[in-house]
């Protein structure tokens, strides 16, 4: 996502760019881009981001990461090309964010619990009556994603969770189905979707992972994820710039997952087919509070 961003920036003549990584990472091919390499990312910031017009960054949920980088440039008052502090924690957590969903949206059967404290016999009692699926609730990859159809199976994932240093999990529903995304661009006034994307995934008989996407698909259900996408980050105040939001369609049930309240992976397809300059227009979209219709024109892949 990255080299996605940057290819874009680079060609912007009327922007100087600065973008600052870790000491082992740095693209040769952006020479119009300055790297700075830094060990203390939040230290620096605090220091240094008072002398740059606007921020995007690209950072995990893990950890509050994403939040706590939101809360130094809130600080110090730089515009954040992304979702405020309070958006971004509500989202570093799926159970948070479904508290704040609508109860007229539909939502995958979920339930809440600490890795080291675990109701094994409650848990044992649902698995009698359906299938289960469970996840970290504040992570952002889904390689720790598992289904899980007795307690064995479960205390096997706890122990990769514990060494993971997972504290708190969901376990939920497993809905049979397909995995989609929907990628929008939020401001203060406009909720601006750019495509309904396929998710890749792959499963065996415990894990589900995620492959990859196709961007952009028709959906025979696109009048509806579009409203029910409107009204759920309507439900969340903050949440700006590049948002994505997951679904599992079951028939013709549409269940809402998570929202990413960043830049997600169909941006790096995006990219690459609109007819203008995709990160320009994000940019400016939001420091003018535009709204400004991006235009797709072809399908593109992105497999990991």
């Amino acid at each position: 996502m990255l080299k996605s961003i940057l290819s874009d920036l680079n060609d912007v003549e009327d922007y100087s760019v600065d973008y600052i990584v870790s000491d082992n990472l740095s693209f040769d091919e952006f020479p119009n881009c300055n790297v700075i390499h830094v060990d203390d990312l939040f230290s620096w910031l605090d220091v240094n981001c008072k002398y740059y017009d606007c921020c995007l960054f690209i950072a995990p949920e893990d950890d509050l990461i994403q939040y706590k980088i939101t809360l130094i440039l809130e600080k110090h008052e730089i515009p954040i090309i992304g979702s405020n502090s309070s958006a971004s924690y509500t989202c570093t957590s799926k159970s948070r964010t479904y508290d704040e969903i609508p109860d007229n949206i539909l939502k995958v059967p979920s339930k809440i619990i600490n890795v080291n404290n675990i109701d094994y016999e409650n848990i044992n009692s649902i698995l009698k009556k359906k299938k289960l699926i469970i996840k970290p609730d504040n992570r952002t990859s889904s390689d720790l994603i598992y289904k899980f159809n007795d307690i064995h199976q479960l205390r096997k994932i706890i122990k990769k969770y514990e060494k993971e240093d997972v504290l708190k999990a969901l376990i939920q529903e497993y809905i049979p189905g397909n995995s989609i995304s929907v990628s929008t661009i939020c401001n203060n006034d406009h909720i601006d979707i750019i495509s309904i994307n396929s998710q890749e995934i792959k499963e065996n008989t415990t894990q589900i992972e995620y492959t990859g996407c196709k961007t952009p698909i028709q959906h025979p259900l696109k009048k509806e994820i579009i409203e029910q996408t409107k009204k759920i980050l309507t439900n969340i105040p903050g949440l700006r710039g590049f948002v994505g939001v997951d679904y599992i369609i079951h028939d013709k049930s549409i269940y809402f997952i998570e929202i990413n309240s960043r830049i997600t992976t169909p941006y790096i397809v995006l990219h690459e087919l609109t007819d203008e300059n995709l990160t320009k227009t994000l940019i400016e979209n939001l420091l003018n509070n535009e709204s400004r219709k991006i235009k797709i024109k072809s399908t593109g892949y992105f497999y990991k």
